[in-house]
């Protein structure tokens, strides 16, 4: 997706630095994080990718304006009127066997995100977002050894999939949210 940068240029940027994680699973990791608080610190971000000092200060000011704009340009997308949010993967040009690694890492980027936030088993979900949070489980243990080209529309379906299991979670995570302020809101009454 254009609005989040080349996914290459910024997969570059991870490999020069010996980062663990992939862009795919940066990006799940942001996601994550904003579904649950939308003004999540971008800062708090940054550092669970770059796990070092030196991995930080490597960046150069164009590598934190790329990142800069991964993370602002995936809220503007959670939060888009239509919900145009997509994952961030390598291109249609890819092995297939190699964007479901990084559908799996996006999965598990995404689900490190939520817990990252402070969500975690005791929240009450609703058993549709139980049911997606089990499916990204799954599908972040995906197995990619045994995809093979024509197995294209069932990737395509997988990632339409996650993308709406997103909007499902977030619209809860969202509610939530707006829930614990309006209750922050309410004043006590003298009477």
């Amino acid at each position: 997706m254009r609005r989040l940068g080349n996914y290459d240029d910024l997969q570059l940027i991870f490999d020069e630095r010996d980062v663990d994680m992939n862009v795919s699973e940066a990006h799940g990791l942001a996601s994550g994080m904003l579904c649950v608080q939308t003004d999540a610190d971008f800062n708090r971000w940054v550092s669970a990718i770059f796990d070092t000092e030196e991995q930080l200060n490597a960046l150069t000011n164009d590598d934190k304006q790329s990142l800069i704009n991964l993370f602002q340009g995936t809220l503007e997308l959670l939060q888009a009127d239509e919900f145009i949010f997509d994952l961030l993967l390598p291109d249609d040009d890819v092995r297939i066997s190699d964007r479901a690694v990084a559908m799996g890492e996006w999965c598990q980027g995404f689900l490190y995100g939520v817990a990252y936030m402070g969500v975690g088993d005791d929240k009450n979900w609703s058993e549709d977002s139980r049911g997606v949070l089990r499916d990204l489980m799954e599908i972040s243990r995906l197995d990619a050894d045994n995809t093979d080209d024509s197995d294209e529309q069932a990737f395509m379906e997988l990632q339409e999939y996650v993308r709406m299991g997103v909007n499902v979670l977030m619209q809860e995570l969202q509610q939530d949210v707006e829930s614990d302020d309006e209750s922050d809101d309410e004043s006590p009454t003298i009477h």
